[in-house]
Parts: C-alpha cells; sequence; structure tokens
C-alpha cells in the first residue's frame, strides 16, 4: 500500500505585477500585423506595406530627418512635423517605374517608432500607411 502525504507551505510573497505596456496600432479594414525582432510587418492580407521598428531613442530633429529623404533623390509631395510626428510622403523611380512612399517616425510613450512603406505599397496604401503612423499610441 501507497499512502502520499502533504503538507502545505507557508505561502510566498510575490511581486507585485507590473502593468502590461504596448503600442497600440490601429489598422485599416483588411489589414493584420505580424511581429518580427524589433517591430511590425503590416498590410493586407498576404502582402507586407508598412514595417514599423520600435527604439527608446528620441525623435531625429526634423531639419535633419527631412535632409537625409531629400538627399536620397526623391519628390518629395508631402510633409508634415509636429511634437511627436515626423512624416514625408515621397515620390521615386526604380527602374524606371516611379511609385509613392512613406517614411515617418512617431514618439508614443516611451518608444520612437520607424515607420516606413515597402516595395508592393500602392499609392492607395501609402496613404493608409501614413494615418497608420500618425495613430500609433501608448497604452500603459
Amino acid at each position: 500500500m501507497l499512502a502520499l502525504a502533504g503538507c502545505r507551505e507557508p505561502a510566498k510573497p510575490t511581486a507585485p505585477a507590473e502593468p502590461r505596456s504596448s503600442l497600440r496600432v490601429p489598422l485599416p479594414d483588411g489589414w493584420r500585423a505580424t511581429g518580427f525582432s524589433g517591430g511590425l510587418q503590416v498590410g493586407p492580407q498576404g502582402r507586407v506595406v508598412l514595417q514599423l521598428e520600435s527604439t527608446t531613442k528620441p525623435l531625429p530633429a526634423p531639419e535633419a530627418f527631412m535632409a537625409a529623404v531629400v538627399a536620397e533623390g526623391v519628390e518629395i509631395l508631402e510633409k508634415e512635423s509636429v511634437d511627436t510626428f515626423i512624416g514625408v510622403r515621397y515620390s521615386m523611380s526604380t527602374d524606371g517605374v516611379k511609385r509613392d512612399a512613406f517614411l515617418g517616425v512617431r514618439r508614443t510613450g516611451p518608444r520612437t517608432i520607424w515607420c516606413s512603406t515597402t516595395g508592393s505599397a500602392r499609392s492607395e496604401e501609402v496613404e493608409a500607411a501614413m494615418t497608420v503612423c500618425r495613430s500609433l499610441s501608448w497604452e500603459g
């Protein structure tokens, strides 16, 4: 015959749980976000049109940010700079094909999020990508 006996150990004090913090990414209908090391890839089912990368570095100076984009030889279509967001929509030619693109950076909570469209982004998706980047928020 086997007998098992158990005795209750005194409860060990536990550290209080830290509140969870996270990046809120409002996506257009039909878009999905997939995580990768350091960020998210976002777009309609089966395609990535926007990449988000997170850092703790400060927001860059708007003048330096815009100068770096212009130095790439692109045509600036739209630019925006406020306290927590810098963004530029531009047009570029690759292999004789002209396409729109977007590069932006948003400071929210303790994070700085870099946003950039990919080569597969269509013109109307570039506009949606800009809206996503502008609308990022930190919860927690």
